[in-house]
């Protein structure tokens, strides 16, 4: 629903919702509407106001501000089916298979393990909007949309908490990072679409203000031997995100990362993934990454 609070400059068209090519419970091949749609500067999402948010959540601080939640986990298991399923397709099983009691078509999702920083053979991207001669990639979506909506919901509240106006809010990409034993993502940040919705238009810059959604769909139960006996220092399978190195700032915040959790951070928040050790068990996590417009 669009907020009527929501100031727009005389002579600037209203922002239009994007177009959500859902590709769950589809019966025909979605390729022919997702490939190249047309993209428009003034399409986002408009803030939020009231999203009735009751669960609990908390907030971390380094000097940025992380917000963690937990998604429900009948939405991390539609998303485990989901990606299981697509991993049948890559395997050579063949259609139908069934989603919530009905037949649903399950598309090859594209790796793009080779495009990203983490040290990991498996990573599939699930959503793309941007612009195709930018990126030279379909624009996709994989994403059921009441997921994809409490994700984006989650970005707004972390922009009503920290008291950030904003234009809107637009969804860039999400990926499944699928982590064998050893696999890790070194320290890293992210940027958002490789173009820019504010004047002065350029569309060969990354656009680096945003916010991060990472979730964590699979933990291993065992993640391997630690050498350190004190908790506090166990590593194996954990994130962490480096601070400021300022006064009253902590130096980096650790987290296990279990099963539905869902942390918001910006996207200039250096972390990273340390690797697992378990041989028959993988970690499976998912990043969305949201480009912010502030006014």
């Amino acid at each position: 629903m669009k907020d009527k609070e929501v100031f727009i400059p005389p002579g600037q068209i209203t922002p239009k919702y994007p177009k959500q090519n859902v590709i769950q419970r589809t019966t025909e091949d979605p390729n022919n509407e997702n490939n190249s749609p047309s993209w428009e500067d003034n399409t986002f999402d408009l803030p939020k106001t009231d999203l009735g948010y009751t669960q609990g959540w908390k907030w971390h601080s380094t000097g940025q501000m992380i917000l963690e939640f937990q998604m429900p986990l009948t939405m991390v298991e539609r998303l485990n089916t989901i990606y299981d399923l697509t991993q049948k397709i890559q395997s050579g099983v063949h259609l139908p298979f069934i989603i919530d009691g009905k037949p649903t078509k399950i598309f090859k999702l594209p790796n793009i393990h080779k495009s990203l920083t983490g040290k990991l053979k498996q990573q599939f991207s699930v959503y793309l909007d941007n612009e195709k001669k930018i990126t030279g990639k379909d624009n996709h979506n994989f994403l059921p949309d009441d997921i994809h909506e409490w994700m984006k919901d989650r970005i707004h509240q972390y922009l009503i908490f920290t008291h950030t106006p904003y234009l809107g809010i637009r969804t860039s990409s999400a990926w499944i990072n699928e982590y064998d034993a050893g696999e890790y993502s070194p320290l890293h940040i992210h940027k958002g679409s490789s173009h820019v919705y504010r004047k002065p238009f350029n569309e060969q810059v990354p656009f680096d203000m945003g916010l991060m959604g990472m979730l964590s769909l699979k933990a291993p139960s065992d993640r391997g031997e630690e050498i350190s006996e004190e908790e506090h220092k166990h590593r194996n399978g954990y994130v962490e995100f480096v601070g400021g190195r300022g006064q009253f700032s902590a130096e980096s915040i650790l987290f296990k990362y279990e099963i539905g959790q869902f942390l918001v951070f910006p996207y200039d928040m250096l972390h990273c993934a340390y690797p697992h050790f378990n041989e028959n068990e993988t970690r499976r996590t998912m990043p969305v990454s949201i480009d912010v417009y502030l006014q």
